[in-house]
C-alpha cells in the first residue's frame, strides 16, 4: 500500500529523502541550470501543491514527480522547441502574472534507488493523470528525457526516439510512457542549454581543454561544443515532447 501527499506537508525526514533523490538522478551538468537556478526554489516554495511525493506504509519516500501549470493557447504541436526550459520559466512567469493555467507540465518523475524497478513510476503518473483528469487543465504534457539517451550522445534524438531492439522501443522511459497512453507531440531540441566559460568546461569535463570541437560528458544527452577562441562553451540538451 502506498498514498500520496504533496510537497508543502512532508516531514523532515521525507524532506531530505527528496533532496537526495534529485542531487542522485541527474549528471552534474544539469544542476548547472541557470533556468534551474533561477526558478525551483520559487517552484518548490509556491506551486508545492503540485509536487507529488508517494509514500510506503511507513512514510517513507518512494518517489515524486514534479510539476508546473502554465498557459497556453495554441496546438501542442507549436509547442517551444526550447522545451523543459521553457515550461518551466513559463509556467513561473504565469502564476507571478496571475495568468490561469489551461496545461499541467511535467517536468520531472523520479524513483528513489531502493524502490525502482517495482513500476513505481507508472503508479505516479497514473496518479498524475487522474488528477488532470478530474482539474481544468486539458492535458499533462511532458518534454521527457529520455534514461538511456547518454549512451548515444551523437545520436540525433529523432532518431534515437525511434530506435528499437527486437521490435520493442529501445528507451525504457519512451517505452513507459508510449505503454502508458501518452502520445509523442514532437522532438523538442533546444529543451535544456547551460553556458560556460572554458574554465567551467573543465570543472565539468575534469579535463583540460586545448581546442575547440565536441567533447563527451559523461551522462549527457549531447557533447558540449566547446569555442576556445572565445572561452566559452554551450551543452544543448533535446527532449521529447509528449501529452496524455
Amino acid at each position: 500500500m502506498h498514498k500520496f501527499i504533496t510537497l508543502n506537508t512532508v516531514s523532515q525526514t521525507q524532506a531530505i529523502q527528496y533532496r537526495e533523490a534529485i542531487g542522485r538522478a541527474f549528471p552534474p551538468i544539469i544542476g548547472e541550470s541557470a533556468v534551474i537556478k533561477k526558478y525551483w526554489s520559487r517552484l518548490e516554495e509556491n506551486l508545492s501543491e503540485y509536487q507529488i511525493m508517494l509514500l510506503a506504509d511507513d512514510g517513507e519516500l518512494i518517489g515524486f514527480m514534479n510539476t508546473v501549470p502554465f498557459y497556453f493557447n495554441e496546438g501542442l504541436d507549436q509547442l517551444p522547441d526550447r522545451g523543459w526550459d521553457w515550461m518551466l520559466t513559463k509556467g513561473m512567469k504565469d502564476y507571478q502574472s496571475e495568468i490561469a493555467p489551461n496545461y499541467l507540465g511535467g517536468l520531472q518523475v523520479i524513483v528513489r534507488k531502493k524502490f525502482q524497478g517495482q513500476g513505481y513510476s507508472k503508479v505516479i503518473l497514473r496518479y498524475a493523470k487522474k488528477f488532470v483528469d478530474e482539474s481544468i487543465f486539458e492535458n499533462l504534457v511532458i518534454p521527457i528525457r529520455p534514461i538511456y539517451k547518454h549512451r548515444f550522445p551523437t545520436m540525433p534524438m529523432t532518431k534515437y526516439m525511434n530506435l528499437k531492439d527486437e521490435n520493442i522501443i529501445y528507451d525504457p522511459w519512451i517505452r513507459t510512457h508510449i505503454n502508458g497512453g501518452a502520445e509523442v507531440i514532437k522532438v523538442c531540441e533546444q529543451s535544456m542549454i547551460m553556458k560556460g566559460d572554458i574554465k567551467f568546461w573543465k570543472s565539468m569535463l575534469n579535463k583540460r581543454i586545448s581546442k575547440s570541437g565536441q567533447y563527451p560528458l559523461s551522462g549527457a544527452l549531447s557533447p558540449i561544443d566547446i569555442d576556445v577562441e572565445n572561452d566559452s562553451g554551450q551543452y544543448v540538451e533535446a527532449n521529447i515532447w509528449i501529452k496524455y
